[in-house]
């Protein structure tokens, strides 16, 4: 859901027309225009910018997205913005599909943020708003067309976590590395995720705790917000695996619990049929461990854990959301936005399925 952005277009060009001066090739003083939306969300803002310039006599242009972090209202307690621009910069040229990447600024003094500047790609997202088991173009998709934009989706997860992220140099990343670490960051920040579902992610996190699946031998690189909402699609292959500020190292597992959550709650969650076609629980555990009957078997033996702990996150997001949602004057109260309501009794659901 967006908010008002008060962002001074021209004074954005001035200063971003310098900054890519030095990092288009041959730019010299390129001509840029950039779009600012009219609402940006409560995570990163993105800014559309289109550049153009000679480079040898020949006119080039290229349309980028920069993304600047939060400078004040943010779902997420902390950002890692240079978390984010690392993990894009090593995933270039291998087979997890992502934007191409121009340049990080870590100073805030240019645009009020830090930010960085990465490539536009074309294509189309599955909607969270109005859910895609509802309306958008996945739902408008014929049943075989769904079933491969959802298992293509699984196969980029598959893809990232076979990768190795010391072999990429990304063993140093800001956000909280491991299960433990994850729980310990979102207890420790539960002032900030206040709201209605705050008593059952509370109850979730003691099961979370009492429970842990056992570490795995080499940590992977979690996504962290793995759904088909950002996932750019051309046709039905995926084009750009998009939004990782929430990643860490951890057990990729993580990752495919909260794939099925988010889609659990855009239908059930949410009072929607699931869309026919999509492939189920059983046939994306398989899919994830490549159709290996051992592999599925120990993929499926924790994953229960996995959904509760992306229950327990999604619930406190929704906290979040909701109370900036009444802070920016948006609606008057948080009773006018479900989205933490819904998101609490699908956790509370789920802990009763445990029970």
């Amino acid at each position: 859901m967006p908010v008002p952005q008060q962002r001074d277009p021209e004074l954005t060009r001035k200063r971003l027309t310098g900054w890519l001066a030095e990092r288009l090739p041959s730019a010299g003083e390129p001509r840029i225009a950039v779009t600012v939306p009219q609402g940006a969300g409560f995570s990163h803002e993105s800014l559309l910018v289109d550049a153009e310039w000679t480079d040898r006599g020949r006119p080039r242009s290229t349309r980028l997205v920069v993304r600047v972090a939060p400078a004040g209202y943010r779902v997420m307690p902390v950002s890692h913005l240079d978390d984010e621009y690392a993990i894009l910069s090593a995933l270039a040229g291998t087979d997890v599909p992502v934007p191409a990447v121009l340049g990080h600024e870590p100073d805030p003094g240019l645009l009020g943020a830090p930010f960085y500047a990465m490539a536009h790609v074309d294509g189309w997202v599955p909607t969270d708003l109005p859910s895609y088991h509802r309306a958008g173009p996945l739902h408008d998709l014929p049943a075989g067309g769904r079933a491969a934009v959802w298992s293509n989706g699984v196969d980029v997860l598959r893809r990232l976590h076979r990768l190795d992220p010391a072999a990429l140099g990304l063993t140093g990343l800001r956000a909280p590395a491991g299960l433990t670490a994850q729980l310990d960051f979102y207890e420790r920040h539960l002032d900030h995720f206040d709201g209605p579902g705050a008593g059952v992610a509370v109850r979730a996190l003691d099961v979370l705790r009492a429970a842990l699946p056992p570490r795995p031998a080499t940590p992977r690189l979690v996504w962290g917000d793995a759904r088909l909402g950002n996932l750019l699609y051309s046709g039905t292959a995926v084009a750009a695996v998009l939004d990782w500020e929430m990643a860490f190292l951890g057990p990729g597992e993580a990752d495919l619990g909260w794939y099925l959550w988010f889609d659990r709650h855009l239908s059930e969650g949410v009072g929607a049929p699931r869309l026919p076609g999509l492939p189920g629980r059983t046939e994306t555990v398989r899919r994830y461990a490549s159709g290996a009957a051992a592999a599925a078997r120990e993929t499926a033996e924790h994953l229960g854990w996995y959904e509760l702990f992306a229950g327990f996150r999604f619930a406190l997001i929704a906290n979040r959301v909701g109370r900036l949602i009444v802070e920016h004057g948006m609606v008057a109260s948080e009773d006018d936005v479900p989205l933490a309501r819904n998101a609490a009794r699908l956790l509370d659901r789920a802990l009763h399925e445990r029970t």
